[in-house]
């Protein structure tokens, strides 16, 4: 049984793949009501992330989405600009939260295996409408930070590309909160052959504690950029203050 959220991700994915899909196929398909599926259709209409047509919804594209919610739309502008820079089978490490979704979000048909120690990535790639391979690193969950904890695993990532959102980016490292975290990004930048930093620009200069040495072959953020930060090559969305968000929205990555 998936989680409310893991559900509205799904139908997501599901609509921008099909660009309309039926609530009483969409029911069956995921196991619930047919009441659970209007209700996570009325929440992400509500996000201006979908159109409630009769029997279902129907696609809105991303652009489309500009006009609702400033989070939803930061995450997806900077998923959108990520896409093209994964190369076609690569095999991809992908830290886990709120930006990961929408990346996983705006994959569509994109071929590529996705390397991960976070069961919420696995349970969002598992359903059968998403084609990309799913590689578990294995290893003991730590439930305060779900996320599964194998030194081993670490020390033998096979991967070509490390997509991270830390938050905290500096010209020359990347902090997290987190030691777990932090050991990690480390692991996924020494065996990758490229990384790229994806986070909004608040990430940048901010303080965390457990820092990893590290210079991203790409960092895509907002176009606020610090002059500091104009010698790292980027790719660039849209600035949105912070004072366009609403206080029932949330930033989380």
């Amino acid at each position: 049984m998936y989680m409310a959220h893991e559900r509205r991700r799904y139908i997501l994915r599901l609509l921008e793949q099909r660009k309309h899909i039926r609530s009483a196929h969409l029911a069956r398909e995921l196991g619930v009501t047919d009441e659970t599926i209007r209700t996570d259709l009325v929440t992400l209409q509500k996000l201006g992330l979908l159109q409630r047509v009769h029997g279902g919804a129907r696609y809105i594209p991303p652009v489309a989405n500009n006009a609702s919610c400033p989070t939803h739309r930061l995450d997806s502008q900077l998923a959108i600009a990520l896409i093209p820079h994964i190369p076609a089978h690569a095999t991809i490490f992908l830290e886990p939260g709120v930006l990961a979704m929408a990346i996983l979000a705006h994959l569509g048909e994109h071929p590529c295996s996705i390397l991960t120690n976070s069961p919420d990535i696995m349970r969002a790639l598992a359903p059968p409408a998403t084609p990309q391979t799913i590689i578990c690193t294995g290893g003991t969950l730590v439930k305060e930070e779900k996320l599964l904890e194998d030194e081993w695993a670490r020390q033998n990532m096979k991967i070509d590309v490390a997509i991270l959102s830390p938050p905290s980016i500096s010209p020359t490292q990347i902090a997290y909160h987190s030691a777990l975290r932090a050991r990690w990004a480390q692991a996924a930048i020494q065996a990758a052959g490229k990384t790229i930093m994806v986070a909004p620009s608040r990430a940048l200069g901010a303080p965390a504690q457990h820092s990893v040495p590290c210079t991203p072959h790409l960092l895509i953020t907002e176009d606020n950029l610090p002059p500091n930060f104009l010698s790292i090559k980027t790719q660039t969305v849209p600035y949105i203050s912070p004072d366009s968000f609403s206080a029932d929205d949330t930033f989380d990555y």
